[in-house]
């Protein structure tokens, strides 16, 4: 009988500890779960501090008083490291962007297609775009449900081109970066355009933009480049780049060394040179 009782209690003290195991175990499992997320949450400020340094790094270059170290917002990207971070920042003059507000139909209708949607869908795209800011009155506004809807007025935040029915995700993110709000032109200067935008300014394929983009970049700018449709400061010359104006659009990506990524795109308003104001305005910040 004692025997029985001894056993009885050892199984009892057995199935005890494994018990407490299996729970220690779990603690365990959280905790490192709860320190990886808190690791990676730490990592994430420090990367999106590094990439404001870079967003810093830029205005600096913008502002250079020596015209051989000022950067040239055309979208060239411009690499160094930082606290251990690889950063890639690119600049780009709003005045190269398609502004939501202030671009015609057709030039709409070229951005869409130039994106990848057939001629068909471009126009309707475009014709919607054009009616969401009260541009045709007489053009009913479809909505999600396919029901009418007021116009909405301009647009006041490039986000809010995702909400126009009949956008997709994909297609978003195809001409996000190079629509703007805050350029008031009607077409993009062509020196400082980025290839989506150039090819629906000029009514190029894909790769010939790209091409062209990239031998521009590959360019030294010159002092009063920037001419509207002409390919650069001259007329069906080669593309070539100007020191932009005062609101740049500026995309800063740091990378950690563990992988982490956090990109800034900010569109600043820069002071005018020698005033005590303090050197930029921000019209928009988002972080990715």
């Amino acid at each position: 009988m004692i025997r029985h009782q001894r056993g009885t209690a050892l199984l009892l003290v057995l199935w005890v500890t494994v018990l407490l195991a299996a729970l220690l175990i779990g603690v365990a499992a959280a905790s490192r779960s709860q320190s990886q997320a808190a690791l990676y949450g730490a990592e994430r400020v420090r990367a999106e501090l590094v990439a404001e340094a870079g967003l810093a790094h830029a205005v600096a270059g913008l502002r250079a008083p020596d015209l051989r170290d000022q950067w040239i917002p055309d979208g060239r990207p411009y690499d160094f490291e930082f606290g251990g971070a690889k950063v890639r920042v690119q600049v780009v003059d709003v005045s190269g962007l398609v502004d939501l507000n202030a671009s015609p139909p057709d030039l709409l209708g070229g951005l869409f297609a130039a994106a990848g949607v057939d001629r068909a869908r471009a126009e309707q795209f475009a014709n919607t775009l054009a009616a969401w800011r009260g541009d045709l009155p007489r053009q009913p506004l479809p909505t999600r449900g396919g029901a009418t809807a007021q116009p909405h007025g301009p647009f006041r935040a490039i986000e809010q081109l995702a909400r126009l029915p009949g956008m997709t995700v994909d297609l978003f993110d195809k001409v996000d970066q190079a629509v703007t709000v805050f350029s008031g032109r009607n077409f993009p200067d062509a020196s400082y355009a980025p290839p989506l935008s150039l090819a629906a300014l000029q009514g190029l394929g894909p790769d010939q933009a790209k091409a062209l983009v990239a031998q521009r970049r590959s360019r030294a700018a010159q002092r009063g480049a920037g001419n509207g449709r002409a390919l650069g400061a001259v007329a069906n010359g080669p593309l070539i780049a100007g020191y932009g104006g005062v609101v740049e659009r500026v995309f800063s990506t740091a990378t950690m060394p563990d992988g982490t990524r956090v990109g800034l795109d900010v569109t600043i308003r820069l002071a005018l040179t020698g005033t005590r104001a303090r050197p930029y305005k921000v019209l928009d910040w988002r972080v990715d």
